[in-house]
């Protein structure tokens, strides 16, 4: 799982997100005023999906796969 929080992380920064990891193992992705807050790296699928959209309504543009 870290190899994708790794490729959404990479993604995040290059459009200019701040990301950090909090000492309790919490996610944050800030740019702007527009921050998300992941509890915990997601474990299953269905995290997943859900952090994806959460970034993606913070305007990440995350490719779907297979693009």
């Amino acid at each position: 799982m870290a190899d994708r929080m790794d490729q959404v992380v990479v993604a995040a920064v290059r459009q200019g997100f701040q990301v950090w990891q909090t000492r309790r193992g919490a996610w944050v992705f800030r740019r702007g005023l527009v921050t998300v807050t992941l509890k915990a790296t997601p474990q299953s699928g269905r995290e997943w999906v859900q952090a994806i959209r959460a970034l993606r309504g913070a305007g990440l543009d995350f490719p779907e796969a297979g693009e």
